[in-house]
């Protein structure tokens, strides 16, 4: 019938006025039409309104968000959810009506078959950053409202949530709905942010007039891969009675925060908000008898490779010959010692050993919502570290660092990083556990030594702190810890094996070396009491099973005497038959020495040899005595104890031939193992200070101070590049040399060993890498003649 009436009154204005006025008269009949039919899935084009980079995209269900062309928002996108005497429903189920549209708004209406009421959305673009959703209800009889819900369903790719100033972490997507609400007072800002995998979406949140509503903030099922996040209005009994008419229920705002330093902003005026609101109430913040700490070595990973930063004085990413090299955390886990020791709930995780990915370590940090997050630092991943460290802050976790990098030691970093608490200078074991008492007791900050700190809106720090007698501290902790992760075992030492140092410090002054210059201010030697080491390392072989110990000391080897006393003690005790290896100074051994300790274990020597040039060696201050270093390495291959010697490139006054000279000198002592490395010039150390001053720093670009992959600093003999080409060469130097000296009986030997120590897998893929270093290496040498 509707088409016959619509034929006939196009036949009639042909007729009356023309066939060009017909086709006027339809063409608008079709567009009221467009206009006025339920919203589809075709002409999606038509149906996206934009201001800059932010659009709103209407749906057969809904409203969707985009910014720069990318749905921020998933599912039905915004949604309205509606409990009337018990039952629910929402805006997706309902049929959508466009009423009208301009350039920067919409009107719609949702309509509802089973309920006698609309909702009336109106949605305007505000500038290019946020949108405002006004709701209304028009209902055509009475009907009574239990509650209403206004969400967003947010793209899977956001990680984290936010609610007032608290925010955490979105878990993996299972089978059911998961809750993350905060049972906390009334807000109104929640929403989302941190996409996963560098996907460029900005942050968003939901602000609501008045703090009057609950957050709801929700992961849905795995089929609809979606977070929810949005308010709720509860309505008690006796005002959920709507009589029939319009009635506007909501006034939402919309943000996109193109910058996440505007959002932080945000949410750190509200924690100041709450603190204000606290203070106001009680005049001063209790001290809080059930603190808890989160000690951590944080995630660090590069195009995959992990990298090795606490426990290390040489802070960098591995590559693929360090695949199974993890040191141990020592001054993290004798904190945690000692904080337990004293009663402070502490907890540690070392997500570098285990292997935790940033999203999961972020995870378990806010599940576990410490009071403070006690995070080791390092200068090559100083940035990844501030980065990981913001995003727990913004949770409400204060953020404690530490660790040997002194560009947090001074109060202009604390300015440009607001979310760091506190500063450790140093040694810091003894400093946080006065440091978590005087914020226990809300004592006086100023009398804590060794610390920078905020007061009001000025950045202090406080005197020196004395280094600590090294006897009170207790043993590392080791329970909680994934220790057989930890690896260090020069002369393959057997495994499991254990790390431990039976010192702190060196007397020597080597211009490079980072923990005696940044950790112990200075070359103090501090040696602990024999008696102590002994029961550790009993401890560690009969109470926890390991089969080895490394003492992973500065100079393990200073004091003749002690050394003899350490291995009359290991023989009174029937432990002379544990192995052990050691990093030790070469001319501060003698043969009695070295005999004595082959006799108790000692089972391999590391010697840090650094060049074959007695003049660089004076230069870098090492004042190492080569012949004597020559003798003293023989003698410990005549004795059956495996030899490590490590070799750096990049000296003041390196040039390619001394860097050929250094590689023929080591292959020409004829180690057991080697290491070559890129000389790295860490803030802290006179060697940096020296390149400064002489101008010879080529970048402040602090990830690229790693002596596997970079060199930042010219010298006059040798181009930068070229230093890391002659690692590879060195590298390569020794593999020749080391398969000569097997030959193919010793590989085969060295593949049946690996395989029954280690098994099928680990012993394929180590083999698997070894071919494929063979095949680049020949290829690599057959490019070049």
């Amino acid at each position: 019938m509707e088409t016959r009436n619509n034929y006939d009154k196009l036949q009639k204005h042909i007729s009356e006025k023309g066939i060009f006025y017909a086709l006027w008269r339809g063409l608008k009949y079709v567009l009221f039409l467009i206009r006025r039919q339920p919203l589809t899935k075709t002409n999606r084009a038509s149906k996206i309104i934009k201001n800059g980079r932010l659009g709103i995209l209407t749906t057969d269900s809904g409203i969707q968000l985009l910014w720069s062309d990318r749905l921020i928002t998933a599912g039905a996108g915004l949604n309205l959810a509606m409990n009337t005497l018990g039952m629910w429903t929402d805006s997706a189920k309902g049929k959508w009506e466009l009423v009208e549209k301009s350039a920067d708004s919409l009107k719609l209406r949702v309509i509802f078959r089973d309920l006698a009421l609309s909702q009336i959305w109106d949605i305007k673009l505000c500038g290019d950053d946020s949108i405002t959703w006004k709701v209304n209800l028009e209902n055509k009889e009475w009907i009574h409202i239990n509650e209403l819900r206004f969400v967003t369903l947010a793209s899977y790719l956001y990680t984290t949530w936010f609610c007032g100033y608290e925010q955490g972490i979105f878990s993996r997507f299972d089978e059911h709905w998961h809750d993350f609400t905060p049972n906390r007072n009334l807000v109104n800002i929640t929403g989302v942010r941190f996409p996963r995998d560098e996907a460029e979406l900005a942050s968003f949140g939901m602000e609501i007039g008045n703090k009057n509503h609950r957050a709801i903030i929700q992961n849905t099922p795995q089929q609809e891969n979606a977070h929810l996040v949005g308010f709720r209005i509860e309505f008690p009994a006796a005002k959920g009675d709507f009589q029939p008419g319009m009635h506007h229920i909501a006034d939402i705002r919309i943000t996109v925060f193109r910058k996440d330093a505007i959002l932080d902003e945000k949410i750190e005026a509200l924690r100041q908000e709450e603190i204000k609101s606290l203070q106001l109430k009680t005049n001063y913040l209790p001290a809080k008898e059930d603190l808890t700490v989160l000690l951590a070595n944080l995630p660090w990973q590069r195009n995959g490779a992990w990298g090795v930063r606490a426990g290390s004085r040489w802070p960098h990413i591995k590559d693929p010959s360090e695949y199974s090299y993890q040191p141990f955390p020592f001054f993290l886990a004798q904190a945690a010692a000692l904080l337990e020791d004293n009663g402070i709930n502490t907890e540690i995780i070392d997500a570098l050993a285990e292997r935790i990915t940033e999203e999961d370590f972020l995870a378990m940090a806010l599940l576990k919502n410490p009071d403070y997050l006690v995070a080791e630092t390092s200068v090559p991943s100083f940035k990844q570290d501030m980065a990981i460290l913001h995003k727990i802050s913004t949770a409400g976790i204060k953020i404690i660092i530490c660790g040997p990098n002194t560009l947090t030691y001074e109060p202009g970093f604390m300015r440009q990083y607001p979310f760091i608490e506190f500063v450790l200078k140093g040694e810091y074991e003894f400093t946080l556990l006065e440091l978590l008492k005087t914020l226990q007791s809300n004592g006086d900050l100023s009398k804590v030594a060794g610390i920078l700190y905020r007061s009001s809106k000025e950045i202090l720090q406080t005197g020196e702190r004395p280094l600590c007698p090294i006897d009170s501290l207790p043993w590392p902790h080791r329970t909680s810890l994934p220790m057989d992760k930890y690896c260090d075992r020069p002369g393959d030492i057997p495994h499991p094996s254990a790390q431990m140092l039976a010192s702190r410090g060196c007397p020597f002054k080597c211009s490079f070396c980072l923990w005696p210059q940044v950790m112990y201010s200075g070359n103090t030697y501090r040696g602990r009491d024999i008696n102590d080491v002994v029961n550790e390392m009993e401890y560690l072989v009969k109470q926890m099973g390991f089969k080895s110990i490394y003492f992973d000391d500065d100079s393990f080897n200073i004091g003749k005497e002690r050394m003899l006393k350490f291995c009359q003690k290991l023989k009174e005790r029937n432990l002379s038959h544990i192995h052990w290896a050691i990093m030790a100074r070469a001319d501060m051994m003698d043969e009695e020495m070295l005999q004595a300790m082959r006799e108790c274990g000692l089972s391999a020597v590391k010697y840090g040899i650094e060049s074959a040039s007695t003049e660089m060696i004076a230069g870098c201050q090492k004042q190492l005595n080569l012949t004597k270093t020559e003798s003293i390495i023989e003698v410990t291959k005549k004795l059956g104890i495996k030899v490590h010697l490590t070799f750096i490139f990049g000296f003041p006054g390196e040039t390619k031939e001394s860097i050929q000279r250094t590689i023929a000198y080591g292959l020409s002592l004829d180690p057991d193992s080697i290491q070559f490395s890129i000389l790295t010039p860490f803030p802290g150390t006179r060697l940096f200070e020296q390149l400064e001053k002489e101008g010879k720093l080529l970048t402040y670009d602090w990830s690229k101070y790693d002596g596997h992959s970079c060199c930042v600093f010219k010298t006059e003999g040798i181009e930068p590049e070229e230093l890391l080409k002659a690692k590879d060469l060195a590298y390569a130097a020794w593999g020749d040399h080391l398969r000569k000296k097997r030959g193919l009986k010793g590989d085969l030997q060295r593949f049946n060993d690996h395989l029954s120590e280690y098994g099928v897998w680990p012993t394929l893929v180590k083999t698997t890498r070894y071919l494929d270093f063979i095949i680049k290496r020949a290829k690599s040498t057959h490019a070049k003649t």
